[in-house]
């Protein structure tokens, strides 16, 4: 690691790339709404498309997550740039956005959809932020969130650290069943993990 620390080499990654390059990916947004080069709207004129758009910026960020992370894992673009993320092999909050700048640009470009999706720029705004936060929870490796002694709910943070141990399960985070569809699903079960060495097996056969 750089500086010979994890946790400083994962602060500057995210820091001297990742919030740079979503800060660029707003403001292009921002200039593109501004003089007509992204489709917007206002609730005024369709509240209830300016509404449903708020629900489907979640199913956006997952699908749209899934599938640049499937890209990265493509030889190539894995050596050239996401091997450096994946040296995290046990994550932490920073790791979310340590990236090398091409990762970044690629995992950033879903906003890019905006340019097609007729929307408000305070969706483009919540689609960013969520790709900007949502990484430094999902990489804590916590299976469940406890409140109390007694209460706990299931978190999706287990499966992507499943992901850094293993590299080829778990590429989405888990609200689409994207994983189970194309079978890369692994939930840290015995039986997971068969069907896992029996693809790798196939795959070297």
């Amino acid at each position: 690691f750089r500086f010979g620390n994890q946790t400083w080499d994962n602060m500057f990654h995210t820091l001297a790339s990742g919030v740079p390059i979503w800060t660029a990916y707003e403001v292009l947004l921002l200039w593109a709404y501004a003089n007509g080069w992204a489709p917007m709207v206002t609730f005024a004129e369709n509240p209830v498309w300016v509404v449903a758009v708020f629900f489907l910026v979640p199913l956006i960020h997952e699908v749209g997550f899934y599938f640049c992370h499937r890209l990265l894992h493509f030889s190539p673009l894995y050596e050239i740039a996401h091997k450096l993320h994946h040296r995290n092999i046990n994550p932490g909050p920073w790791s979310g956005l340590s990236m090398h700048p091409v990762e970044h640009v690629i995992y950033f470009s879903t906003i890019l959809l905006f340019f097609i999706i007729p929307s408000h720029p305070v969706h483009m705004i919540n689609l960013a932020s969520r790709l900007g936060v949502s990484p430094a929870q999902g990489h804590t490796g916590f299976d469940r969130v406890v409140l109390g002694e007694e209460s706990s709910f299931e978190a999706s943070y287990y499966a992507h650290y499943l992901h850094h141990k293993y590299f080829e399960v778990n590429y989405a985070d888990g609200m689409v069943p994207l994983d189970r569809w194309f079978g890369s699903f692994h939930d840290g079960t015995p039986e997971a993990h068969e069907a896992m060495k029996a693809r790798r097996t196939r795959r070297s056969a």
